[in-house]
């Protein structure tokens, strides 16, 4: 209908009309939940430029009706490094899922999701569904393409169970290559499983990655157990990978991007490397609003003996919070120098 055809008080009627039709902002936004944090963080590791970064994440919950709820997340950051003189920043809509309940014990889900592998923490365009036929069972199949990480198509199934006593999980996930000619898909599997006796908990992990042409079956077994004594938490562990290579995450990222049992600090020194053993321990603790925590690790991979880490935290309110962390890895080859990392971190959750 065009705007010169009507009459003055068909005009009126019609702003009239849209206005009183409109949603009010506050009924708009009522049963929407946001949430998200924002950090700062300065990061120094050896044979690297120090740099300063601040991230800011927002998260928005909503219900369309009764039995379809979305998520949309957006993460904005800026990161410069030292004697940088101009920082680099991005802004990005990394989650965008509509979820539907409306099928008996089931959730479907589609969009830009964290696809949930215990072997990556990767976001993709995809279709997810969740079944849960008795309590503590579900069971998944999923379908991603556009993977940020890999960028192939992945197809997923998996089984996860668990009580106040037994847990356990298995996820089987294949990468299939946009180019079909290529040899870069793979085949991943992911068993684990743990029990709960009164204040100690044990955990077995087994992952296998079979990459499609001359790339040598990676696989590696992990064990852990931990144990809590009035405020502090005692954890112990070992991993072997086999003798042909030891990565098996579907993203190629170092261990703190997934569910891999690990010790140590993320990004100093990596379990992944082919006939590699590693021993770990590590205690930590929470005393009023400050904690800490401290640990040991033992490498047998012919490039490092050690690493010693720490790390103290305070939380300055309910949604404030601080910590400093260091850590340093010594190498197996005579007067090279030491492997470090040192970070301070403050940041704000809402």
């Amino acid at each position: 209908m065009k705007l010169a055809k009507l009459s003055l008080a068909a005009i009126m009627a019609a702003g009239a009309f849209s206005v009183a039709n409109a949603t009010p902002l506050e009924d708009a936004i009522k049963g929407v939940n946001l949430s998200g944090y924002g950090y700062y963080r300065f990061h120094d590791q050896s044979a690297q430029e120090a740099y300063s970064k601040v991230e800011i994440r927002v998260g928005l919950t909503g219900a369309v009706s009764e039995n379809v709820q979305y998520y949309v997340r957006a993460t904005m950051d800026r990161l410069t490094r030292t004697n940088a003189a101009v920082g680099k920043g991005s802004f990005l809509v990394d989650r965008a899922v509509m979820s539907y309940t409306g099928f008996k014990y089931t959730k479907v889900m589609l969009g830009r999701m964290y696809t949930g592998t215990p072997l990556d923490d990767t976001d993709a365009v995809g279709l997810k569904v969740l079944v849960s036929p008795v309590a503590g069972l579900t069971l998944a199949g999923a379908y991603f393409t556009d993977n940020s990480a890999v960028t192939n198509a992945a197809t997923a199934v998996a089984a996860i169970y668990s009580n106040d006593m037994f847990n356990a999980r298995a996820w089987y996930v294949k990468l299939d290559p946009e180019n079909s000619s290529a040899n870069n898909g793979a085949d991943f599997i992911f068993v684990e499983g743990g029990a709960n006796v009164g204040p100690v908990a044990v955990k077995a992990q087994y992952a296998q990655a079979n990459p499609d042409g001359v790339a040598p079956t990676a696989s590696t077994i992990r064990i852990q157990a931990s144990g809590k004594v009035g405020p502090v938490t005692l954890r112990a562990g070992y991993v072997t990978n086999d003798k042909d290579a030891g990565n098996v995450t579907i993203d190629g990222s170092w261990e703190g991007d997934n569910d891999l049992i690990y010790g140590g600090i993320y990004g100093l020194v990596q379990i992944n490397e082919a006939d590699e053993n590693a021993y770990f321990g590590e205690v930590k603790g929470s005393f009023g609003p400050f904690a800490v925590k401290a640990g040991y690790v033992s490498y047998d991979n012919g490039t490092y003996d050690d690493q010693y880490y720490g790390q103290v935290g305070y939380k300055v309110s309910k949604k404030l919070s601080t910590y400093v962390r260091y850590g340093s890895a010594s190498p197996v080859a005579a007067g090279a120098d030491d492997k470090t990392l040192a970070r301070f971190q403050a940041q704000y959750n809402f």
